[in-house]
C-alpha cells in the first residue's frame, strides 16, 4: 500500500479536489490518498505523524514545501511541489482539469 498526501495551505479546497480526484484514479486495494494544511486553525494539518506516514508528499506551492522544509526537515526528500495557485474553490472545473493534466502527466 503506497501512501500518498496533498498539503496547501488550509485543506480546504485544493487538497481535497486532490485527493477526491485521485482517490478516483488510483487503484484504492494499492493507494491511499490524503489531505492536509500548513495553517494553524483547520482541522487537519501537516504534521510529523502525517508526513512519515506519507510515501509522497505533493505540496501545492513553495510555501508549503518551506513549511515542511523548516518544521520537519527530515521529511523533505518526499516532498514535490505541483505548482498550483490558490484561486480555486474546492471542486472547481478548471481545478479538476489541472489535477486530470498533473496525473497523465506524473503517473502515465
Amino acid at each position: 500500500m503506497r501512501h500518498i498526501l496533498f498539503v496547501c495551505s488550509c485543506n480546504l479546497n485544493r487538497s481535497p479536489t486532490f485527493v477526491d480526484r485521485i482517490k478516483e484514479k488510483l487503484d484504492p486495494k494499492e493507494f491511499e490518498v490524503r489531505g492536509a494544511g500548513t495553517q494553524y486553525g483547520y482541522p487537519i494539518i501537516v504534521n510529523e505523524e502525517s508526513l512519515a506516514w506519507a510515501d509522497e508528499v505533493f505540496v501545492m506551492d513553495l510555501s508549503h514545501e518551506m513549511f515542511i522544509w523548516e518544521h520537519y526537515p527530515q521529511y523533505i526528500e518526499k516532498v514535490q511541489v505541483v505548482g498550483v495557485s490558490d484561486q480555486y474553490d474546492v471542486g472547481d472545473d478548471a481545478l479538476i482539469r489541472i489535477i486530470d493534466y498533473w496525473f497523465e502527466r506524473r503517473w502515465c
